[in-house]
């Protein structure tokens, strides 16, 4: 019974040997484990295992720790490091023609023109300010000539000044714009010869002008046909007429032709001399002094 009861004691004493050594072998390992896991934050499994954390390192800000300041990692897993530079920030510039913002990295306003191009060559585009419409004003081409019609080359944005058009596809007509009200006018053209003995025309097939020649015929044989170049009016005059009076002339309806008859004067006085004044066809008979001499 007493090797019993020895043998007892010494079975729990190597039990309490052995828990003890366990214990402090715990101990040991706890100590390391601890510096592992209750770490004063300057490892990095110290942040991984919800130790107190250092200030600033960059699994700290995953996990969830206290975080240090101003760390970019910081402000996207919520830290109360960083702060937002645009959240005071008042960037209205007044302009309605701009489009205000912050930007979110330098916390500078950036003021963007509003794009008002419609892509149009030929006109002016411009924002208006107070209302923050886009105005698209047509270039002004107008060379205040109202006989040029004006416009915009849309391809080249050159203004282009052409002479406005005012034929009247007439050729017997001078066609041109007046510079005053830029209405187009068509004037006859001008073939008068100053001949009043010829009507004058104008071809329209080619504009050329013709003078024909009036005429005064009256279809009588013994007549003589005449225009007055000054007046346009026709004569017609007995074609054997003679100048001399003392002539008594005739003509044959027929053919036309003269005969002329001399005006006899004689008196059939020997003591005179017997003629006739031609420019009055009238007999004069005039002393000869013969009949004194016998």
């Amino acid at each position: 019974m007493l090797l019993l009861a020895v043998l007892i004691v010494l079975l729990n004493l190597s039990d309490y040997i052995q828990s003890t050594e366990a214990t402090l072998q715990t101990g040991r390992h706890g100590d390391d484990y601890g510096q592992k896991h209750r770490g004063n934050g300057n490892g990095d499994n110290d942040k991984k295992h919800g130790g107190k954390h250092g200030k600033g390192d960059d699994d700290d800000k995953k996990h969830g720790g206290k975080h240090g300041k101003g760390d970019d990692d910081d402000k996207k897993h919520g830290g109360n490091g960083g702060k937002n530079p645009c959240k005071n920030a008042n960037c209205d510039d007044y302009d309605l023609c701009t489009d205000d913002s912050c930007d979110k990295h330098s916390g500078e306003c950036v003021y963007t023109a509003r794009e008002c191009d419609d892509y149009n060559a030929c006109t002016l585009d411009s924002c208006n300010p107070n209302t923050g419409e886009c105005t698209y004003t047509p270039a002004d081409c107008d060379d205040y000539n109202p006989c040029t019609e004006d416009r915009c080359d849309e391809y080249s944005a050159q203004c282009i000044n052409e002479e406005k058009s005012c034929d009247d596809y007439n050729l017997c007509t001078d066609d041109w714009c007046s510079p005053c009200s830029g209405d187009c006018k068509h004037d006859e053209k001008d073939c008068d010869d100053y001949n009043g003995c010829t009507e004058d025309s104008c071809d329209p097939s080619s504009g050329d002008c013709i003078y024909t020649v009036i005429d005064c015929d009256d279809y009588d044989l013994c007549t003589d046909d005449i225009c007055d170049a000054d007046s346009g009016i026709c004569s017609h005059t007995e074609s054997c007429r003679s100048d001399n009076l003392c002539v008594l002339s005739s003509c044959d309806p027929e053919d036309g032709s003269c005969s002329a008859i001399y005006q006899n004067c004689d008196d059939y006085d020997d003591c005179t001399d017997d003629t006739c004044n031609p420019e009055t066809g009238d007999c004069e008979f005039t002393d000869n002094g013969y009949c004194d001499s016998k």
